[in-house]
């Protein structure tokens, strides 16, 4: 997830939601959004309950768009294995993603030999969430990573963004990608996207919506774009919610190892059942990828292969979901970088309240103590 940018509308300036009645409690909530519908202590505590309300949230969240409502499990039908959705498509019939369907022609192409996505020349130093530990924002790794020893300015990051998401994020600062399912998709072959690469190219960043439904063709784009720079310094890095098969962990790794890139993962929750009530999915895939793509964190710690994020959601992920998360982190490698990020409402929380100074300032002391020797609150200009 980048960092947050633009102007503050009005209704985020009083720094209060509306608040809610729990659907399942019944207690009234002050302060807070009504988007999710369920307390926390609820999600936490009778699950049973609340997850037909999380459900049908996120259902009409998706049905505008036109969207699958759930991973399609057709009995018989191929198989798409990028994710842990493992979607399994009767011809003709759409994934969670929206990306590829059933049909062979789709799962050939659709997200490998092509893409849906855009782009656009960001220029360094940028919004990005790794920008305060990454070569091309300190310099870090010149001259074999950098092109300075500062940051580089005047130098260009490849923003690769793909219109499509295996997660249904609730608060995505994204969503308006979610559009494309009704109108006319910008598919674009690799032959097409390489001449973005520039002379004054330094990196290339991929997020979205998420890289996950498209990983094949940004590997491809990857190898094709290096190969073109013929040696100069091209980084690879991932914004990505960490959800893919584990099988594409290597080749994402080898990528960035060797180009100086890194891997962003945002980490969205903690508790599986707050994890699913702000994105649709649980979050199993997403812990165990962390851990395994921090086995190769000590090849090469600066610039820092893994960095985590989190975003902090008020009501939902706050002090007790960070000191969790921080001391699976720490308990890793305590060095690994960890961004926390000020909340902003958007989509289906859009009544909500920005984080507050109080809390973000909590969550940022409980990253330390649980033992991370570098962790950076962002988006401070979010806090109220």
């Amino acid at each position: 997830m980048r960092e947050e940018g633009g102007a503050v509308g009005l209704h985020w300036l009083s720094g209060r939601g509306r608040g809610f009645r729990c659907g399942v409690c019944g207690r009234d909530i002050d302060g807070l959004g009504s988007g999710i519908g369920v307390c926390a202590r609820c999600l936490v505590h009778d699950w049973d309950r609340a997850r037909p309300l999380v459900d049908a949230v996120h259902r009409k969240s998706r049905s505008r768009f036109l969207l699958p409502l759930e991973a399609p499990r057709a009995r018989i039908g191929a198989e798409c294995s990028l994710c842990h959705h493992r979607c399994r498509m009767q011809s003709g019939e759409p994934g969670y993603c929206g990306i590829r369907t059933g049909d062979m022609e789709s799962l050939r192409h659709d997200g490998r030999l092509r893409a849906l996505v855009s782009y656009y020349h960001d220029p360094i130093p940028t919004n990005c969430v790794a920008d305060w530990v990454c070569a091309g924002g300190t310099g870090v790794g010149y001259p074999r990573y950098s092109m300075s020893k500062g940051p580089e300015v005047g130098w260009y990051n490849l923003a690769v963004f793909f219109e499509a998401c295996n997660f249904n994020c609730l608060y995505c600062q994204n969503w308006s990608f979610k559009r494309t399912a009704t109108h006319e998709k910008p598919w674009l072959a690799l032959d097409e996207m390489l001449p973005a690469v520039t002379d004054r190219t330094s990196c290339i960043c991929f997020f979205g919506g998420d890289p996950v439904p498209q990983l094949p063709f940004a590997l491809r784009f990857s190898r094709e774009a290096i190969k073109s720079r013929s040696g100069g310094v091209l980084r690879v890095c991932w914004e990505t919610n960490g959800s893919m098969h584990p099988s594409w962990l290597r080749p994402m790794v080898q990528l960035s190892l060797e180009s100086g890139g890194c891997i962003k993962v945002d980490l969205k929750a903690w508790d599986p059942h707050i994890h699913w009530a702000l994105c649709g999915s649980e979050n199993r895939q997403v812990l165990e990828n962390f851990a395994q793509l921090a086995q190769w964190f000590s090849v090469r710690p600066d610039p820092p292969l893994l960095i985590a994020s989190t975003l902090l959601v008020p009501g939902y992920v706050g002090e007790s979901e960070v000191s969790r998360i921080a001391r699976f982190i720490a308990g890793l490698n305590p060095d690994i970088p960890y961004a926390l990020l000020g909340f902003a409402p958007q989509f289906v929380l859009n009544d909500f309240p920005t984080t507050s100074r109080q809390e973000a300032e909590a969550c940022l002391d409980a990253a330390l103590k649980a033992g991370l020797r570098r962790v950076r609150l962002a988006n401070r200009h979010l806090l109220c």
